[in-house]
Order: structure tokens, then sequence, then C-alpha cells
């Protein structure tokens, strides 16, 4: 700690290019900011599309990717305007699962995810954000 405040050096944030990513993103490049040496690990999670059988097909895969690799550069523009380093990675499967395994290889100082508002807990949550609550292994900050 300096000053009475923790730093927070490695930050993880998980990204898809909806509004409530732009908002998880927004804060950690807040956070980031007042701690110099910071660097932004932005994680974008490629789904298997609802009603496709497996296995996927490897061009519909490929296809995922690309479309996250142009997000994830749009996200790393903004973090880098903003003086500060920015790392990206792209997983394939179920999001609360490859966020947490990627935060055990990065041992974020916090992991960052925005989430929609709705009505029940793991909807106001989001089911990402519940998966971290329920492991609660690295600090999380949730940003509605």
């Amino acid at each position: 700690m300096t000053g009475g405040r923790a730093l927070l050096r490695k930050l993880l944030v998980g990204y898809d290019g909806s509004a409530q990513s732009e908002r998880a993103l927004a804060f950690a490049v807040e956070i980031a900011s007042q701690n110099e040496g910071s660097v932004i690990h932005i994680a974008y999670v490629v789904r298997k599309p609802a009603g496709v059988p497996d296995p996927v097909p490897d061009e519909l895969v490929d296809s995922l990717r690309r479309s996250a690799t142009e997000t994830l550069l749009n996200a790393e523009r903004t973090v880098k305007k903003n003086l500060i380093n920015a790392a990206s990675h792209i997983e394939v499967g179920n999001s609360g699962e490859k966020l947490l395994e990627l935060a055990a290889a990065l041992k974020p100082d916090l992991v960052v995810l925005g989430t929609l508002q709705h009505s029940t807990s793991e909807k106001l949550l989001g089911t990402t954000s519940s998966h971290f609550l329920k492991s609660r292994p690295y600090p999380l900050l949730i940003v509605p």
C-alpha cells in the first residue's frame, strides 16, 4: 500500500463490446490512470452460438475470433490513448470459467466486470459475475 491506497497495477477486464463492458473498461482505465505502471488485460470470451451443434465448425469459430479481435483492438485503443499499457486475450468457451482460468494465470490485482440490470440476482449480476462471486479467488469490481 502506498499512502493508504492499494496499488492496482494489473487489472483484468471482461470485455465483449457491449455497453456494460464499455463501462467496466472505462472504470478500469480510471483506476489504472491512478496507478503508475498499470496494465489492463482485456479478455474477450468467444462463446458457442445458441443452436449450433457440437462440434462447432472451424469456420464459425474463426469468424467469431476475427470479430473478437476487431472488438479488442478498439478496446486497446481506448486504453492506450489514456497512456496505459494494454494486453488482449481471446478465449473460447464458457465466459465465467475461461475468465477464471485467465485470472489464475495472470493473478490480477483486480477483476472488473460489467453487469446487466434485471430483476433476479443472477440476472442482476450476470452469469459471469455470479461465477466470480461464487469462486471468490480475486478482488472483484462489478460495474453496473
